[in-house]
């Protein structure tokens, strides 16, 4: 349960941290350290500096158009890529579809005139960002937006479909990257509502079927491949700081994707049926990946439960655990709940939160840095909560 900390104590706290975490962290030496990192001889590839894959995860920012251009501004031309893993509206129901647009639009303007490096973008739907609005109403501001950064590909672009991938190259050491988005919320206008609700997720078989070959090919091409939606996959019976559960409602199987992941993986076959709740997009997969190589998958970026959260992705019953760390982030928005890890008072003006994720290939682990007010239940506030090491093969362990 959260303990509820003074306003006198937030506000000190709030102060220290907008003036020396926000401002300066981002400069020292503890940061250039995680952000450039070192070979070793524990490594076996000698001593010299090379700078990690690197990427700013924002997210659930809910029409706080400041408090995003603060998060741009401390871009300084470091990242290789920003994603923002989505709800950048607040709607709730099909009468916000005016107030959505209006949002979108000034979300897409804000990202312009701020990403001033010109950082590579990636923007996924959130579900307060759909509900009553069409496919080309999203697609034409924020696909639009993302494509303006960089070239990406799209699965379905023809239909207005917002999921597609985005391939860049790190450096010699780190190697090159394929970040594949997906749409939740793949069905027809006019179906949010009255085929599927409020917080579900749906995926069309179209987009599945260019899920996997958009894996199988960057498994041919030996990129480094991350994924990344506004929900979580998996299960956990336990919700902690270290478990979430995905706080939607899969109209397929929350594990649909897991397990498309993990038969790549395991250099299996998949044949299975996802059957749609709404009797709308069955799923049907067959497919044969045996004589496929290694894929080399890094992690699930998602937002939505407003949590620093990271788990391994597994089943609820603990019968399967997949080789998958999910890495959620904190909301940026002075509404809405933190759900673990950070105390957040509501309507804070101050108040920021994001990661910069610094990621090895050699060592196969992420380091991530945090910043912004990041307060946990107890009021602490320590450097070890703020710098974190993830590693993210879990295939030996």
């Amino acid at each position: 349960m959260c303990i509820v900390l003074s306003e006198d104590i937030y506000a000190q706290k709030a102060q220290v941290l907008a003036n020396e975490a926000i401002e300066t962290y981002l400069f020292n030496q503890e940061y250039q350290a995680y952000r450039c990192g070192r070979l070793n001889s524990e490594n076996g590839v000698g001593r010299s500096w090379y700078k990690r894959f690197t990427l700013m995860h924002i997210t659930d920012v809910h029409a706080s158009y400041d408090l995003l251009r603060q998060a741009f501004r401390l871009n300084k031309g470091d990242f290789d890529v920003i994603c923002n893993t989505g709800d950048n509206a607040n709607g709730c129901g099909e009468k916000d579809a005016p107030a959505i647009i209006t949002t979108l639009d000034s979300i897409s303007s804000v990202v312009k005139a701020a990403n001033i490096h010109k950082t590579p973008y990636i923007d996924v739907k959130g579900n307060h960002d759909v509900t009553g609005i069409a496919n080309a109403d999203y697609f034409s501001r924020m696909c639009t937006t993302m494509q303006g950064f960089k070239d990406l590909t799209w699965g379905n672009a023809e239909e207005n479909r917002a999921y597609g991938y985005m391939d860049i190259k790190s450096n010699n050491q780190m190697g090159a990257f394929r970040l594949i988005f997906l749409d939740p919320f793949d069905y027809k206008d006019g179906d949010y509502g009255k085929k599927y609700p409020f917080m579900s997720a749906v995926f069309s078989q179209k987009q599945i079927d260019w899920f996997i070959d958009a894996l199988v090919d960057a498994t041919q091409k030996g990129l480094h491949v991350i994924t990344l939606m506004h929900y979580s996959f998996g299960d956990s019976p336990i919700f902690s700081e270290e478990n979430a559960c995905p706080d939607a409602t899969y109209y397929q199987d929350a594990f649909m994707i897991p397990d498309i992941i993990d038969a790549i993986q395991s250099k299996t076959k998949l044949e299975a049926e996802y059957k749609d709740k709404a009797g709308i997009h069955n799923i049907s997969i067959k497919r044969d990946f045996t004589s496929l190589g290694d894929l080399k998958y890094v992690c699930h970026l998602f937002g939505h439960i407003h949590s620093k959260n990271s788990y391994q992705c597994k089943k609820s019953d603990g019968s399967k655990k997949y080789n998958m760390l999910m890495l959620g982030e904190m909301s940026l928005a002075r509404g809405g709940t933190a759900v673990n890890m950070v105390h957040k008072v509501s309507y804070n003006p101050d108040y920021i939160s994001f990661s910069a994720l610094s990621i090895d290939t050699i060592e196969k682990r992420i380091y991530r840095t945090s910043y912004g007010l990041f307060l946990r239940y107890d009021g602490s506030n320590s450097q070890a909560d703020r710098t974190i090491v993830f590693d993210y093969d879990f295939s030996k362990k």
